[in-house]
């Protein structure tokens, strides 16, 4: 691994993030940097090509000597550990990490044709339902990578305010249901292109309420099979251990994907 992350002592100015030298990842100066293609709050993600191997990848400058919050400078190591034990095909793989110019840079795999949301955007746009069989082909995958990170005791924990559990609203404590909430919210936004606690002109106070009550509006019922809309339903139960496990849904996913897409199954 290119850069081994063992602790960290802002309070004392030390940071021990180490690169390997003659690892081709390890500084900025072995990548050509492009265009950029995402913003965070102390953090940018540039496009860059390594210029020894030829790769394309996303670099992740992230400003950590400017966060105040010392949490949040740790969540940011935090965030490094987790991305070493993954190792999954729908999940995006850590390359290696180092710290230049005042920045931690993270090097990541670049996800090169988009994000869902993309997709959702391109849909709405067009004012067209996402089929159904696209919806389970990239489902299927989301469930994979879900159940990798649980099944390695690693929560993905999604951070917008959409996708709340009621046990994060009412600080009960997070824990695996909690992902298998956000991702019947996922589910259904795929499906309805809107997230189901979503509303003109509404407050956090009001999202949380809706979210607190499981008030949405179901699936039609002449687009979607009773099969999505019942994965749904089960996903966003206000009780969480009503709630399936991932083992479940993407059980689920898998069977839906076959015989939605039966030809590229066979193709196998």
């Amino acid at each position: 691994m290119a850069a081994a992350v063992e602790s960290m002592d802002f309070e004392a100015g030390v940071v021990p993030v180490a690169a390997e030298n003659d690892n081709i990842y390890g500084c900025l100066s072995n990548f050509i940097i492009d265009k950029k293609i995402g913003k965070g709050q102390f953090s940018e993600v540039y496009r860059a090509r390594c210029r020894h191997n030829g790769s394309t990848v996303a670099l992740k400058k992230v400003q950590i000597f400017e966060m105040m919050d010392a949490k949040a400078r740790q969540d940011c190591i935090k965030e490094i550990d987790l991305l070493k034990q993954l190792n999954h095909a729908n999940v995006i793989k850590y390359l290696a990490s180092f710290i230049e110019n005042n920045e931690l840079n993270i090097v990541l795999e670049l996800a090169d044709a988009g994000d869902l949301q993309r997709m959702i955007r391109h849909f709405k746009k067009q004012s067209r339902l996402i089929p159904e069989k696209t919806i389970w082909k990239y489902f299927v995958q989301i469930c994979s990578a879900l159940e990798h990170m649980h099944s390695r005791r690693i929560m993905h924990r999604v951070g917008t305010p959409y996708y709340m559990s009621p046990e994060r609203i009412h600080e009960n404590g997070y824990n695996f249901k909690s992902d298998i909430w956000s991702l019947g919210c996922l589910l259904y936004e795929m499906a309805a292109l809107q997230s189901p606690f979503y509303g003109d002109k509404m407050n956090l106070y009001s999202l949380c309420k809706k979210i607190e009550q499981c008030d949405y509006p179901p699936l039609p019922g002449d687009c979607y099979s009773e099969e999505l809309r019942r994965l749904v339903d089960a996903c966003i139960n206000p009780d969480p251990e009503q709630r399936p496990t991932v083992e479940y849904v993407y059980n689920i996913a898998k069977q839906m994907y076959a015989r939605t897409n039966p030809q590229q199954e066979a193709a196998k």
